[in-house]
């Protein structure tokens, strides 16, 4: 009975090959249903319909830039799950935030895509960045504090330091869409660039342990 009991407890006990899974199939379908959106009007076909060309630059442009975020998000999610062995109902809850905030992207790429210079659409597309990048943050450090392993916490850190300075420049697009819609769009362009720099130039000094054997003492 005994140990039927504690099967069925490690049955139900948070995974995160379970956690992974799911949020690979919320990533994939956030990514669908961005290029779902994208239209080409029926006048490009055969005409010069330089209006509808240009609505449809703007549509790509922020499919573009939503797409690269994405993707990166999608890259450092799967290493970070994998940093946490022993995931809780708190990474489960944190983990569907960033989920949440994520679904929104479509929403907000859209409007900015169809609207590029309107203020609104850049405050929403800033707002629901800002609540993808925080939502993720949280999530980072609950990792960092999970995890057992010094060089994935001490890369878990780094990362959190980075991730304010992409924090700031979307909150800043915020009130900048209202003063000057050129320089929300800068915000935007700037940020998916600095996502693929790299994480760590220096080697990571961390003690020698079980947890740290055979693992790099650097990363790219």
């Amino acid at each position: 009975m005994k140990a039927a009991r504690s099967a069925i407890e490690a049955e139900l006990k948070p995974n995160n090959h379970r956690i992974e899974a799911f949020s690979d199939g919320v990533f994939a379908i956030v990514v669908t249903i961005m290029v779902i959106e994208i239209h080409i009007p029926d006048s490009l076909a055969f005409g010069h319909d330089y209006t509808e060309l240009s609505l449809l630059g703007s549509v790509v442009a922020a499919y573009g830039l939503s797409f690269l975020v994405i993707a990166n998000l999608w890259t450092s999610h799967h290493y970070l799950i994998f940093t946490v062995t022993m995931p809780t109902r708190g990474t489960i809850w944190f983990n569907n935030l960033l989920l949440f905030c994520v679904t929104l992207v479509p929403l907000s790429t859209r409007f900015l895509g169809m609207h590029p210079t309107s203020p609104r659409a850049q405050a929403a597309y800033g707002l629901v960045a800002v609540a993808c990048t925080g939502s993720f943050m949280l999530l980072r450090s609950h990792a960092a504090r999970m995890t057992r392993n010094e060089l994935h916490k001490e890369i878990h850190k780094r990362i959190i330091r980075r991730t304010w300075l992409f924090l700031t420049i979307y909150a800043a697009s915020i009130p900048l869409a209202f003063v000057n819609p050129w320089l929300a769009w800068v915000c935007f362009v700037i940020v998916p660039p600095m996502l693929f720099l790299p994480i760590i130039r220096a080697p990571v000094k961390v003690p020698r342990s079980a947890d740290n054997h055979g693992l790099e003492r650097s990363c790219p």
